[in-house]
């Protein structure tokens, strides 16, 4: 805790498996796979390219814009 104070940096500890904590992170998550569901619905395309759906998704949520 010491070099963590020293270099700035806050100490925070979280209960194990609890993903209500991590608020941003779910609802990035939650937004690719929403996304990846709708890619996949509107090509009518089988699950088995789920990956290239979710490569697709990722660059569409890292190419919108945003607030920094």
């Amino acid at each position: 805790r010491t070099f963590l104070s020293h270099h700035i940096t806050v100490f925070r500890l979280t209960c194990p498996y609890t993903s209500q904590q991590n608020g941003r992170a779910e609802r990035v998550l939650r937004t690719l796979n929403d996304c990846v569901r709708t890619l996949l619905f509107h090509a009518n395309v089988p699950p088995r390219f789920w990956p290239d759906a979710l490569a697709t998704a990722s660059l569409l949520l890292n190419l919108r814009p945003r607030r920094p």
